[in-house]
């Protein structure tokens, strides 16, 4: 499945971007950081990607707060 988000990534951001607005991930799972180059490209067209953890969920909380406000 991580595999297939990232051979999105490119499309899905630029058509997000075109339209004024971001994209983010939350990744979980021990088996998704075991596949790095796929991880490499989600994060390289996201504008904010984190993991699933309280002290993570803070940076995307402070990144939707930051764009909502």
């Amino acid at each position: 499945m991580i595999e297939r988000k990232a051979g999105q990534a490119k499309s899905r951001f630029e058509q997000i971007e075109t339209l004024g607005y971001k994209i983010g991930y939350v990744l979980d799972g021990a088996g998704n950081f075991q596949r790095e180059n796929a991880l490499r490209t989600i994060c390289s067209y996201s504008h904010c990607t984190v993991a699933f953890s309280l002290k993570e969920l803070d940076v995307l909380c402070s990144f939707l707060k930051e764009y909502f406000l």
